[in-house]
């Protein structure tokens, strides 16, 4: 009885706001079925209309499901009819909850799920307002030999974190008909941005090391190219900016020039000594070439280095996809990798000009290097399909932070559309940089346009080219106190955790999925974990 009664004083102390939608009263379509009390959606979508809320602000969603079609299944979420990111269920036989934050209007809302991949049974939803975790920054950038370059290319970061996002773009044309570096300000991706905008530049800048190792990167072209990136990034750098650098990393036996999954033979875990890739095979010609790949592209890191340039390094991106073959095998043989070009750069090649940014998917934890590998946590994110949308991502971004903790700044690594400012900051969805992809994805009616780029680039919360402090004489400061967004947050009294229906969990937060009660002080909210 004693249970009883707490749970009944909790609950009467729960706020209005959290409402459950049975899945069968949803509006179905494209195939999706009632099955007894709950919806088999197969290829079919489902909205939950007249979701009324009385104020707005971030919400979480707890969709209870199941989901035993294979591996894991991503849907689309649709917020009144505009896509507000991704919800991916984990397979399970048994009914499981799992939650996505998204912005929600006072009023009526439409909640949709509609498909992605298809094939999971929903039963019903929660919406539950959503209570903010703050951050708690590592100050410290992971390769503890760091120059001062790169510490306080990473300390104007985090100052700037959750006050306001750093501008940035994808590069591709790097060099003209004569194979010479284009300027920065001639290259496509950034001339256009600054003709849309009153000639205000992207802070951060995009290039690949694609053409630095594999199949032909020995001939002219291919050189040229990779000589440009190091020429512009050193070029951004001397006007305050922040170079960032990935790799599609081609077949390294150089078989076939190209790094998708598909079109490759090239088999990481020949590299091992074993399937399941504890340790690596050094005798192997696949292993000995990876080592080779990753010298070569030392060496134009290094070159940055000389010249006092920091990079924001971005390696085996989208491993979790399994598209790229450094993914494609799995957790564990993408881990062993990283590790091994994390060891190899660091301690090997003495490379302490580099600030370690991993990609997340949002539903991969058991990729991650860990927080001793990685100094900012990465989301690429485009919407599927296509379309023109400049919301805040704001399930995304608290996705990531669920996932990964509070210790880490969260970016936009790649995108499509870029958000709006003034979502960002209603949301409170503080990516620390975006950077939309090339082409289509910096210039097109589908993703950006010009007067996008002239709203956003002009807009106080986003820091320009223009903007950046000169690096030769800032000096870090202290945080400054963030401004916060409009959901709130817990103060420091200790927490009591309580079951749904009123047993007592203790004071560590419950791991499970699913629907809780926190009691902090006077304050009782009802939680939801996510996985």
């Amino acid at each position: 009885m004693k249970h009883l009664f707490l749970f009944l004083v909790l609950v009467s102390s729960i706020p209005a706001f959290a409402v459950q939608y049975q899945a069968i009263n949803a509006a179905l379509s494209g195939g999706a079925t009632i099955s007894g009390n709950y919806v088999q959606m197969k290829d079919g979508d489902m909205a939950f209309n007249s979701v009324n809320i009385p104020q707005a602000g971030t919400y979480d969603i707890s969709i209870h499901y199941k989901q035993d079609y294979g591996n894991t299944k991503t849907q689309n979420l649709v917020i009144n009819g505009a896509g507000a990111g991704t919800v991916t269920f984990p397979q399970t036989a048994t009914w499981q909850d799992i939650a996505v934050v998204a912005s929600l209007k006072s009023g009526n809302n439409t909640i949709a799920i509609t498909k992605n991949w298809g094939w999971v049974d929903i039963q019903y939803i929660d919406v539950t307002l959503h209570e903010n975790t703050p951050f708690n920054l590592d100050k410290n950038l992971v390769n503890s030999n760091a120059n001062a370059a790169t510490k306080k290319m990473f300390a104007f970061m985090q100052e700037n974190f959750q006050k306001k996002i750093i501008s940035g773009v994808m590069t591709d044309k790097v060099v003209d008909n004569s194979n010479n570096a284009v300027t920065l300000n001639n290259q496509e991706e950034v001339a256009f941005i600054r003709q849309s905008s009153s000639n205000k530049t992207p802070a951060l800048v995009g290039f690949d090391f694609m053409h630095g190792t594999g199949k032909n990167s020995e001939k002219i072209w291919y050189k040229s190219y990779t000589n440009a990136t190091i020429s512009l990034a050193k070029e951004l750098y001397q006007r305050n900016g922040i170079p960032a650098f990935c790799w599609h990393w081609k077949d390294p036996l150089k078989n076939e020039e190209d790094f998708y999954t598909d079109k490759i033979t090239f088999n990481l875990t020949q590299a091992c000594t074993n399937n399941s890739c504890t340790a690596w095979n050094t005798n192997s010609s696949e292993y000995q070439a990876i080592v080779a790949d990753i010298d070569i592209v030392a060496g134009y890191l290094k070159e940055l280095q000389t010249a006092g340039v920091p990079v924001l390094w971005r390696p085996l991106h989208e491993a979790s996809g399994g598209w790229f073959w450094w993914g494609a095998k799995g957790a564990a043989p993408y881990k062993l990798l990283y590790n091994l070009l994390f060891e190899r750069l660091t301690t090997y090649h003495s490379l302490n000009n580099l600030i370690w940014v991993w990609n997340s998917d949002g539903a991969d934890a058991n990729w991650y290097p860990g927080a001793n590998y990685v100094d900012i946590i990465g989301r690429d994110f485009y919407y599927d399909p296509e379309e023109k949308n400049h919301a805040s991502l704001i399930g995304e971004f608290e996705k990531l932070k669920g996932l990964f903790g509070t210790t880490k700044m969260i970016a936009l690594a790649e995108n499509g559309s870029v958000p709006y400012p003034e979502n960002l900051k209603a949301d409170g969805a503080s990516w620390s940089y975006f950077m939309p992809w090339y082409g289509k994805y910096t210039n097109s009616s589908k993703h950006n346009v010009a007067s996008d780029w002239n709203k956003i680039m002009n807009d106080s919360y986003v820091i320009t080219l223009e903007g950046m402090p000169d690096w030769d004489s800032y000096t870090p400061s202290d945080p400054a106190p963030i401004l916060k967004s409009r959901i709130s947050t817990l103060n420091s009294q200790p927490i009591t955790y309580y079951s749904i229906k009123g047993e007592p969990l203790g004071n560590v937060k419950p791991q499970k999925a699913g629907v809780y009660i926190a009691k902090q002080g006077s304050s009782v909210k009802k939680i939801v974990v996510r996985q």
